[in-house]
């Protein structure tokens, strides 16, 4: 699954300070390779964690979606989110998948990112456990909550239900832990509620005590995992860039047409069987042509990263304001659909 742990990244983004400096104190090129006339020659390196969000990106370099266009890319998977983040500032890779939220975040902490393209939108891969008594936020005022208070998805998710309701975290007598651990913890019985993801929105429901109280369904649009590059990298090739947008909603388009080739391909990239990925796949929706054009082009996601640096700024977790429509960047999508 996906890794958002604040402090990982800022330890990681230190500890790579030294990797990134050059005798004279510089910082190495994130665009090294050759670029020609805004197409980048060489080996372009996309970070990602595992999960299913990503899988037509990986569909895409098995099925040589990207040698069709002349690019030589190349899906790294590096499971800690911080590690990413440690590649893309050294140079090691040029973009990676992440969710909005913490890509905000990291954009904060020193990495200079353009947003350039929305993968996918939970659709009921994260949600609320609570134990059958409890009916809404409401009815969990003053009991314990388990919930990951160090940024992420959950966080930001959980936050932006809260604020809907006139709400806030001091509501809740809140337990701070992994959205896997929170999950456990429920299906354990130590805590009232957890705001977690599949499969523990599966387990609790198998509980004799527990419910989903909501999931990420009921809000589409606030847990996106999107792809960024950058900034710098994507200023000297916009022709590279547009193209693995173009690759992507082929893949996408791929995967709807012919899953019987296009999961098998999809569920070996994550370590599932066919059967497991087909299961999870309800629980998302892969960005298509039409979503992006409403969600991108039409500002959304610009509006979202700019609420997820104000939550981290109101928070404390960040102390750089990060201006949604400075990192999210619609031109590169505009210009690959012809808009």
């Amino acid at each position: 699954m996906r890794t958002k742990k604040l402090a990982a990244i800022f330890t990681a983004l230190l500890t790579c300070a030294s990797l990134v400096l050059t005798g004279c104190g510089g910082k190495q090129s994130a665009s090294s390779g050759e670029s020609d006339g805004g197409v980048y020659k060489d080996k372009i390196a996309i970070g990602c964690t595992t999960w299913i969000g990503y899988a037509p990106l990986h569909l895409a370099v098995e099925k040589g979606f990207f040698k069709d266009e002349g690019l030589d890319v190349e899906m790294r998977v590096i499971e800690s989110a911080g590690d990413i983040k440690s590649a893309l500032k050294s140079g090691q890779i040029k973009g990676m998948a992440q969710t909005i939220d913490t890509e905000v975040m990291a954009n904060s902490a020193g990495l200079k990112l353009k947003e350039v393209l929305p993968l996918c939108n939970s659709n009921g891969g994260d949600g609320i456990v609570a134990k059958k008594e409890y009916n809404s936020l409401a009815d969990l005022k003053g009991k314990t909550i388990a919930l990951d208070t160090t940024g992420g998805a959950s966080l930001f998710w959980f936050n932006n239900l809260l604020d809907a309701q006139g709400m806030t975290m001091q509501d809740f007598d809140v337990k701070n832990m992994s959205a896997g651990d929170a999950g456990s913890a429920f299906v354990g019985g130590q805590v009232d509620a957890a705001v977690t993801w599949e499969p523990w929105l599966s387990n609790a429901n198998k509980t004799t005590f527990g419910k989903t109280l909501v999931t990420s369904k009921a809000s589409p649009g606030v847990i996106v995992d999107a792809l960024c590059f950058d900034s710098d990298f994507a200023a000297k090739n916009p022709k590279t860039v547009q193209t693995i947008i173009k690759v992507w909603f082929k893949a996408v388009q791929y995967a709807k047409d012919h899953p019987d080739e296009a999961y098998p391909i999809m569920a070996k990239s994550q370590n599932m069987s066919v059967d497991d990925f087909k299961a999870q796949l309800p629980n998302i929706e892969y960005f298509n042509e039409d979503m992006t054009k409403d969600y991108l082009i039409g500002g959304k996601m610009a509006e979202m990263a700019q609420k997820a640096s104000d939550l981290w700024i109101k928070m404390k977790l960040m102390t750089e304001p990060v201006k949604g429509t400075d990192i999210v960047d619609a031109s590169f999508a505009k210009a690959a659909l012809g808009l």
